[in-house]
């Protein structure tokens, strides 16, 4: 009976270290498929990244302007797809150490940076990114200081650039004020006060399209 009640407690111990075994290395090998995971995209945020800037700071293209051109666009299909098939790019899905990197928070915010006109000019991708701001996953100062990179880029005015939203890119005009704050309220952020718009009387103003 003893020998008997000794081979099951065996058995029994033998099982659960076994049992203990197989979930460490079931632990280890999902824990190293995350990183794995996490460190692919962080790296095809970087390549992005490596595009943009690398474009930007080499010397002797010929036709410098139209392939940066074309590579800003090409980026910026590459962002969208990123943020539709894996979500916003944050310390949860790249990891902490890899969200350090100056290319992985960089690759999103110098792409939006160089593609306002995409935003502005075109209804889905507007609304595609009012949506991660509406979700927390995008700053809305960020949201309208890429908006009004467009509106910057556009000012008549190259010495006082004139803005709409009203971002680190400048104030926008008084005259603008009801369409102004009516568009920082569409977007999360608190209407302007009148000492935080400037008079552009006689110039020509910044007005997004009306939208649908």
């Amino acid at each position: 009976m003893k020998k008997h009640l000794c081979f099951v407690l065996s058995i029994l111990f033998i099982s659960i270290l076994l049992s203990c075994s197989n979930s460490k290395f079931t632990n280890l090998n999902a824990s190293k498929s995350i990183q794995s995971k996490q460190d692919s995209l962080a790296f095809e945020l970087c390549q992005m990244y490596g595009l943009d800037q690398g474009i930007r700071l080499s010397e002797g293209f010929k036709d410098k302007a139209k392939l940066t051109q074309n590579l800003d666009t090409l980026n910026f299909k590459k962002i969208v797809a990123f943020l539709k098939a894996n979500g916003f790019p944050n310390k949860e899905l790249l990891g902490e150490k890899n969200f350090k990197h100056e290319c992985v928070e960089g690759a999103f915010v110098a792409i939006l940076l160089h593609n306002p006109h995409r935003l502005v000019n075109e209804q889905i991708h507007f609304d595609f990114f009012l949506n991660e701001v509406k979700k927390g996953n995008m700053k809305p100062d960020f949201f309208a200081s890429v908006l009004d990179k467009y509106y910057w880029a556009k000012s008549k005015n190259k010495k006082t650039r004139r803005v709409f939203y009203g971002s680190v890119f400048g104030k926008p005009c008084i005259q603008t004020k009801e369409a102004t704050n009516k568009a920082r309220i569409e977007i999360g952020l608190k209407a302007l006060k009148d000492d935080e718009f400037v008079d552009c009387a006689g110039e020509e103003l910044n007005m997004p399209k009306v939208r649908t």
